[in-house]
């Protein structure tokens, strides 16, 4: 539905002015009253929203109460691809849309909560954002009413909607991929590496015998080594035993044999 597509999904309660693009205050239609719009310079295509403004002003002594409406051309830019809301401080206004061909009226169903007096203005604000890839000129011209729906005064501005080229290349993540290269480059490694392969089997088919060997000598030297110590042990004991005897021979008898 067009009153439906013409609604943010999502409302900004700050004000936001931006940078101001094109404004032309218009003459009054009634004496004494007039209107400044304010529109951001550009709009980025399927980016964040932006808040339009409309300040009304009176030089009358007598206060009035305003009905605010908003009219979007389009243009370059399709009403689908639009997306306004009426915003004040406490959250969003309520609006009736009606289109006739590439503009869309946009009325407060409200009279706006301030009062239009001298000295004192009374500021309307829309949230705008547009969907979609392209852009081009889209123009807003705001009408403020009294409660007599009596047109005060009218003011208009026009703004440029950029493309969103420059922020849709996901590009390089494709060409970062490239999982084809690396499809080839294993079945080459499988086929080179086949003599090195045998190679370090018969390099390992060396090392266990290496081990066996190794594994012969050590408990054979361990052996030889015990079989050495006794022996030694053995010549020790005799020799300390017949340092023994000779010095038992060598020694005169002391005792008194009986003669027979």
């Amino acid at each position: 539905m067009r009153h439906s597509t013409m609604r943010l999904l999502a409302v900004c309660t700050g004000v936001g002015l931006g940078a101001a693009g094109l404004t032309t205050p218009a003459l009054a239609d009634v004496p004494g009253f007039g209107v400044r719009v304010t529109a951001p310079a550009t709009f980025q295509a399927d980016g964040a929203a932006k808040t339009l403004t409309a300040v009304a002003t009176s030089e009358q002594l007598r206060c009035r109460k305003v009905r605010w409406t908003l009219l979007v051309r389009g243009g370059d830019v399709p009403l689908e691809r639009i997306r306004v809301a009426r915003v004040e401080d406490n959250g969003e206004f309520p609006t009736r849309v009606a289109v006739n061909g590439d503009t869309a009226t946009i009325v407060d169903e409200q009279l706006d909560p301030g009062t239009l007096c001298r000295n004192r203005t009374v500021t309307g604000r829309w949230q705008i954002a547009f969907s979609g890839d392209d852009g081009g000129e889209v123009r807003f011209e705001a009408r403020a009413f009294d409660a007599q729906n009596t047109l005060l005064t009218t003011s208009s501005a026009t703004t440029e909607v950029a493309t969103r080229v420059a922020t849709s290349s996901p590009s390089p993540s494709r060409t970062t991929a490239s999982p084809e290269p690396t499809e080839d480059e294993p079945t080459e490694e499988t086929d080179e590496p086949t003599e090195p392969a045998d190679q370090t089997r018969s390099a390992s088919a060396l090392v266990p015998a290496s081990a066996g060997d190794s594994n012969v000598l050590g408990p054979g030297l361990i052996v030889g080594g015990v079989f050495f110590l006794l022996g030694l042990v053995l010549l020790l004991r005799l020799r300390s035993r017949t340092r023994q005897a000779r010095r038992r021979a060598a020694t005169p008898p002391t005792g008194f044999y009986t003669m027979p």
